[in-house]
């Protein structure tokens, strides 16, 4: 047909039937999309998820985790309703470590919802942001960072399945999936599925040894559809490390031989709130130089308690709480500023930064821009390990705790081994811990 006729077709219809046509266009470029997909092995699902069971991914980098839950959701949107009575039939839920995640990378990624269907559009409206189809079904999207998302989490609705986005890297994990079940109601089969690079989480371990979880396992290596040279690269660089088991063969790793913390120690010692506390510190641990961001800057909270608490063996000693984990990539300025907001939420006594390792920027940045901050510094006169084993032992006593969950540092403390590269994460643990509770004399004092 030439391009004039075309015109004129076009132009002799009626807007519905414009509507309609754009509809039908649509729902071929959609479908041509749909065929296109070839899944690897892992990204197949199971034939039946049992009911509030999981079907959960494990992957290394680049497998197509998020890609097979975008995929899958996708799919039960367009299977049988979970309730005719709901317009679309679909009420779902996904979870990820924060809302913004859940929008970029399982709405609007390259694996994400859209990457499937195009028709999906995102809303946010007074009661939230969802991922919506023409139909009616929708998805409320969640984070499960802070307090505030929990709450979300506690009034979410009833939901006919949950995605629970890089499971591993939620800070509120499991308050997350106890809100979240308390609210898989609709339909004769409501359940999870879940996708994630494994990290050594009490609840992944949890997850892993249920009956009602099955689980899909990806490997880096074989994600052909991730450029050659880049899986060369990862494989040769990172061959017989726990980072390989982890990151790029999906292998759940659980307590390491010749760490110095175990789970079973952190979850025995591990407290759902801080009591009244006598001194706060915020601890830093720099990247390399000021202007290094490949790093990490360690920044983490910690306070010692105001009573005096008999430990496991017996002595009364006033116990730290390590209460929040603000490390992260990012310029020496905002760590500065995150450290500074950081010292006035939680009134802390002083911000302490260690100035071995090119530290020296950061008394003089923080000045610049708080010169009424308490700041001061410390100085690695011994290794590593041997700072390290006292913190660990405090663990151990069920002297040290942490506040609900820090997971990225939980991770840290339960895989590092003396010998190896510390990470800043646990290296500004063990200063806060070290300054709260090691550094002053006479802290110990026998039960009567």
């Amino acid at each position: 047909m030439h391009a004039v006729d075309l015109e004129e077709r076009l132009a002799g219809l009626s807007p519905a039937e414009l509507e309609l046509l754009e509809q039908e266009l649509a729902a071929r470029l959609w479908q041509k999309r749909w065929n296109r997909w070839k899944p690897y092995p892992w990204q197949v699902p199971p034939a039946e998820v049992p009911t509030l069971g999981w079907w959960l991914q494990l992957g290394g980098r680049g497998t197509g985790k998020t890609d097979g839950c975008a995929r899958y959701m996708v799919e039960h949107v367009n299977g049988p309703p979970c309730d005719p009575r709901l317009r679309g039939g679909h009420r779902m839920a996904i979870v990820a470590p924060t809302q913004g995640d859940a929008v970029e990378a399982c709405v609007n990624g390259p694996s994400g919802l859209r990457a499937h269907d195009p028709r999906v559009v995102l809303r946010t409206t007074a009661g939230g942001t969802f991922a919506r189809w023409p139909n009616g079904a929708e998805a409320k999207l969640f984070g499960a960072h802070t307090p505030d998302d929990v709450e979300r989490l506690r009034a979410g609705g009833n939901r006919c399945l949950v995605w629970m986005e890089e499971v591993a890297a939620q800070r509120r994990l499991k308050e997350a999936i106890t809100h979240s079940e308390m609210g898989l109601r609709i339909g004769p089969n409501p359940h999870y599925i879940g996708s994630t690079t494994p990290k050594p989480r009490r609840e992944l371990v949890e997850l892993k040894a249920s009956p009602k979880v099955i689980i899909t396992q990806g490997r880096t290596r074989d994600a052909i559809h991730l450029p050659e040279e880049m899986r060369q690269h990862l494989i040769a660089k990172y061959a017989g490390t726990r980072i390989e088991a982890q990151e790029l063969d999906g292998v759940l790793l659980e307590d390491i031989e010749g760490a110095l913390w175990s789970w079973a120690s952190l979850d025995a010692a591990r407290v759902g709130a801080a009591p009244q506390l006598a001194r706060v510190v915020v601890a830093m641990d720099p990247a390399a130089t000021s202007g290094d961001e490949s790093d990490e800057m360690g920044i983490v909270v910690a306070g010692l308690g105001a009573a005096y608490l008999p430990d496991k063996n017996g002595f009364a000693r006033r116990h730290g709480y390590a209460i929040d984990d603000l490390s992260g990539r990012m310029p020496p300025v905002e760590a500065a500023r995150k450290a500074i907001a950081a010292y006035h939420e939680h009134r802390a006594d002083a911000i302490v930064a260690e100035v071995n390792n090119g530290g020296e920027w950061i008394g003089a940045v923080i000045r610049q821009i708080d010169p009424t901050v308490n700041y001061r510094t410390v100085t690695a006169s011994r290794g590593k390990a041997t700072r390290a084993e006292p913190v660990a032992a405090l663990t151990d006593q069920g002297s040290a705790h942490i506040v609900g969950s820090l997971p990225e540092l939980e991770e840290q403390l339960t895989t590092w081994v003396p010998g190896d590269d510390s990470p800043d994460r646990l290296d500004a643990y063990v200063w806060a811990l070290t300054d709260l509770m090691l550094a002053p004399a006479g802290n110990l004092a026998a039960v009567a």
